[in-house]
């Protein structure tokens, strides 16, 4: 309803919202289709997937058929898209960076990049903490869990 009493017709952000999340379980479901569900008593390897389907299937749902009293989508003003692209570029080169230069430089490439160039904090405390996450991350997952991380070409 708008405010002189006339329903408006037009779909409302949330309930595009919901669909998309309701697609998505039913994609999931789909490709989980592969691994066997197995019993309660005995669970396979595609039944906790599949309740996790289950679950963002109904929520999405609801969300659009409750969703009619948010904005419409065509009014929606976004101010932070480039913000949002410039983050969305960082993480592609952050996937890419992975198997070229390895864990370590591309994590701290990235946070010099977030906090110095998007953030713009104080050069020392960039460097500090991305040198610092990126060799104490990479000795947590790396060394004491023994998960294995791209060194990148110089073994770094």
């Amino acid at each position: 309803m708008t405010g002189n009493g006339i329903k408006s017709d037009r779909i409302k952000s949330d309930q595009v919202s919901g669909l998309m999340l309701a697609a998505l379980a039913a994609w999931i479901w789909w490709l989980n289709r592969a691994f066997p569900v197995g019993t309660l008593s005995d669970p396979g390897p595609g039944y906790v997937p599949l309740l996790l389907a289950i679950g963002l299937g109904g929520i999405g749902l609801m969300i659009a058929a409750f969703g009619g009293r948010s904005t419409a989508l065509r009014e929606i003003r976004w101010p932070e898209s480039g913000r949002a692209a410039v983050i969305l570029l960082a993480c592609v080169f952050a996937t890419l960076g992975l198997e070229y230069i390895g864990y370590r430089l591309t994590i701290m490439v990235f946070l010099v990049f977030f906090l110095g160039v998007v953030e713009r904090k104080k050069p020392l405390a960039v460097a500090l903490v991305a040198a610092g996450f990126s060799m104490i991350s990479f000795y947590v997952v790396g060394v004491l869990l023994k998960v294995p991380l791209p060194r990148g070409p110089w073994g770094f």
